[in-house]
């Protein structure tokens, strides 16, 4: 009888953990906002590269467009998605050749 006690006891605190870790009792979750209005910064890197981070949690990413000569086109370089405060990184492949930066939602 007492190993059945102990059982459902323990049983309990089991399914209480689960549910607490599930539920998130940690805090309350926010909702991501738009990569438009979570104060994101762009930098520019001797004009060959570019990060981003954004003030509010969103998923966002850079968007270098970089040109490429002596035949000269157009190809953009994207960095890593990443979270909130995160930096999303990327690089044109030679030296002067980003014309554009800008933060995207990821």
């Amino acid at each position: 009888m007492l190993s059945a006690k102990r059982f459902a006891a323990s049983a309990v605190v089991v399914t209480a953990t689960a549910a607490a870790t599930f539920v998130g009792i940690g805090g309350v979750a926010q909702a991501d906002v738009p990569v438009w209005q979570a104060n994101c910064h762009v930098y520019n890197i001797f004009n060959t590269g570019g990060m981003a981070n954004c003030e509010l949690p969103t998923w966002h990413q850079v968007k270098l467009t970089c040109v490429a000569w002596p035949v000269p086109f157009v190809y953009w370089k994207y960095g890593p998605a990443q979270y909130g405060q995160n930096q999303s990184w990327a690089s044109c492949d030679s030296l002067n050749a980003m014309v554009g930066i800008e933060v995207i939602q990821a």
